[in-house]
């Protein structure tokens, strides 16, 4: 006989960090005769104003083969409905004024899993991206998600797609944290603590480039056990210049505040360089990363030095 015991939970909380007073509310249905014995995965996704990506991303988690998880939403400030899809969910929501790296550290702060995915409110598991990795995580600490583009409609999609077609086909020298393009996004959350210790607090409330770069460099520094998942994620990219720019002009702005402060200057300036490929002919998937990068240069050195 099968019985199954459903338990309706509600949380409400406060917390201080860092002198900073931050709030939220949860509430979900567990399922305990499926999922008591499993492994709980905490998934951590930043928000803000993102009602037009949050839904699609949530139903994707909630359509994972491997059913034992959590999802904590850390919504900055929204003006949308963003915070309202996410506990119509059955997430648990924080709100807070910190931006993506602060955001990311309170939600590994109110994880209870043992694993924790660092996803965005713009990308799409793979409906059993969850399952394939856990069995990795007992030969390993961190998993870089292979990335592909969602859709590829418009001519600046076609050069993001291209950008990570030229990173998965390389994926073995993309590792470094300091000199490669890939990024670990899912961690033991006793690595991912440890690495968030070592990142300077001043950081924490302002910092949004560069922020997997910088957690995925401090837990290296602790562990260089990391593995890649293929085919894990989809991401919905910047569909126009003005996108792309404004993106990225956002990206200067927060990379300006990071060195003005000396922290991570050496890895951060890798970060704007051209890929770094084994091949040495020029193909067409290179000729448009680097014109992608290019376009997304002068938005960029706009926000760093203007």
């Amino acid at each position: 006989m099968y019985i199954e015991i459903r338990q309706r939970t509600v949380q409400i909380y406060i917390f201080l960090n860092y002198g900073k007073l931050h709030y939220g509310v949860s509430s979900s249905w567990q399922n305990y005769g499926e999922t008591f014995l499993k492994h709980l995965v905490s998934i951590v996704i930043p928000t803000r104003n993102s009602s037009n990506t949050i839904e699609e991303c949530l139903l994707a988690v909630e359509k994972q083969s491997y059913q034992n998880i959590e999802v904590i939403i850390v919504d900055s400030n929204s003006k949308d409905d963003t915070a309202k899809i996410a506990a119509s969910k059955g997430c648990k929501v924080i709100f807070t004024d910190w931006k993506l790296l602060g955001a990311r550290y309170l939600g590994c702060k109110a994880a209870s899993g043992e694993f924790v995915l660092m996803l965005d409110s713009d990308q799409v598991l793979v409906e059993d991206a969850v399952e394939r990795s856990l069995p990795l995580f007992q030969g390993y600490d961190m998993l870089c998600l292979e990335e592909t583009s969602y859709t590829a409609k418009t001519l600046i999609q076609k050069m993001f797609e291209a950008d990570r077609r030229l990173i998965n086909n390389d994926a073995h020298i993309q590792l470094d944290p300091i000199y490669g393009a890939l990024l670990a996004r899912f961690y033991k959350t006793s690595l991912l603590e440890c690495a968030f210790e070592a990142i300077p607090k001043s950081l924490l409330p302002s910092v949004i480039a560069h922020d997997h770069a910088i957690i995925y460099y401090e837990a290296w520094k602790l562990s260089d056990k990391v593995n890649i998942l293929p085919n894990a994620v989809y991401h919905n990219e910047p569909a126009t210049i003005f996108d792309l720019w404004k993106k990225n002009f956002r990206y200067g702005r927060s990379t300006r505040a990071i060195m003005s402060n000396g922290y991570y200057n050496d890895l951060i300036r890798t970060k704007t360089h051209l890929r770094k490929t084994s091949a040495r002919k020029i193909t067409r998937d290179r000729l448009l990363s680097s014109l992608l990068l290019s376009l997304k240069a002068p938005a960029y050195l706009l926000g760093l030095y203007i």
